[in-house]
């Protein structure tokens, strides 16, 4: 099976849909809607920087080849204490590939965020 295409996405279907949102409900859907698309774009960054950092696609690796927590990844993009012998255009690349994981996760924590705000406005006695 081949994997879908990146190019299927349709450049302008945030901003078509963005457009429409006319109420405090309808922005709460299209934040969890782009809350969902973040989190799935970063377990997808995640399995293709680990790919790339192991010379092996995700889904060529067995089962235990795989690295079991996700959360180990970004630390091999981490390039606050480069490792010995690394070239410093490999510490840059892998810094951005690091700092794109982090934007992804600052998505979900702004959108989770936005989520207790709503929630607070409607009822502030409310637990979360």
């Amino acid at each position: 099976m081949d994997a879908p295409s990146l190019n299927d996405l349709g450049d302008d279907a945030w901003i078509e849909a963005g457009q429409t949102v006319s109420s405090p409900d309808e922005l709460r859907e299209y934040i969890a809607h782009l809350r969902t698309t973040a989190q799935h774009m970063r377990t997808g960054l995640l399995r293709a920087a680990s790919g790339a950092l192991q010379g092996q696609a995700w889904n060529d690796m067995r089962f235990e080849e795989k690295p079991l927590l996700e959360r180990d990844i970004p630390a091999a993009f981490n390039m606050t204490v480069t490792p010995s012998g690394t070239m410093a255009k490999d510490a840059v690349y892998r810094q951005s590939i690091g700092t794109l994981l982090a934007a992804l996760d600052a998505v979900d924590q702004a959108t989770l965020t936005a989520w207790l705000a709503q929630v607070n406005a409607a009822d502030p006695d409310r637990k979360a």
